[in-house]
């Protein structure tokens, strides 16, 4: 049912009511924590509510919304959980990148960097990396960290394990694509995947030891010293099997 008996549009929940449920859960499944997520209505239920009130929503991830919409979970269990959401306690909202054994492509903007172990490195510490996998058959490894443009950390991949840290101002997750903001209008990373060959960074703009590296709208990577100036720039390179793409020392 996607109109209720008052006429209340499932679909059409206010941006601003979806964010502050976001903010209030942590951006993930109250339960297990996990993106992506559905919006749920469940104080009072969708079918007998008359407004989008942002605390009776909450945010749980497919498998729980499913679970919830065929009454195999309770309220009750919904409540206790949107009291102390599963993301809050970790930290973090998280989900799996799916990666198949051979190397991925990693597209920054317009570049595409392929088969590097160590897609960028700073100052002796890996930002990037793409490792081979621990077993036959088993997956590449991607790991990863995401910084604002205050140097803090903003997310984080771990062994694929993608975590987002719920001291953002927002995180999104809408289909393939993930968006975190700093600030409403400051956003520090896009992210698409298409699995299980592709991650793809539209959108990047971090600071990390004063350096700042940027993928603008145009799919431009910039790195930029720490008094503004350029050090580096790709456009539309594509780079295949370096020990590392990019190297701030």
């Amino acid at each position: 049912m996607r109109v209720n008996q008052y006429g209340l549009s499932r679909d059409n929940i206010p941006e601003h009511i979806k964010r502050e449920v976001r903010k209030r859960c942590g951006f993930g499944c109250v339960i297990c924590g996990s993106i992506p997520f559905d919006y749920h209505h469940y104080n009072p239920p969708f079918n007998q509510a008359r407004e989008h009130c942002a605390d009776g929503i909450v945010l749980l991830c497919g498998g729980h919304h499913t679970e919830a919409g065929k009454g195999l979970l309770s309220v009750d269990t919904i409540k206790k959980s949107a009291a102390s959401p599963k993301c809050l306690e970790k930290g973090f909202s998280d989900f799996s990148l799916d990666v198949e054994e051979k190397f991925p492509a990693v597209l920054f903007g317009n570049s595409i960097f392929k088969g590097n172990p160590t897609l960028i490195r700073a100052f002796g510490e890996k930002l990037f990396a793409v490792d081979k996998p621990e077993e036959p058959r088993d997956p590449c490894r991607i790991n990863a960290v995401f910084f604002d443009r205050n140097g803090k950390m903003a997310c984080r991949i771990l062994s694929n394990e993608w975590q987002g840290f719920v001291s953002n101002w927002d995180i999104k997750s809408i289909g393939k694509e993930l968006t975190i903001w700093r600030d409403r209008r400051d956003i520090v990373l896009k992210m698409r995947s298409n699995p299980p060959r592709e991650l793809i960074i539209d959108k990047l703009d971090m600071l990390y030891r004063g350096y700042r590296i940027v993928v603008d709208k145009e799919g431009i990577t910039t790195i930029y010293y720490p008094n503004g100036s350029v050090w580096y720039r790709l456009n539309g390179a594509k780079l295949f099997d370096n020990n590392a793409a990019i190297v701030i020392e």
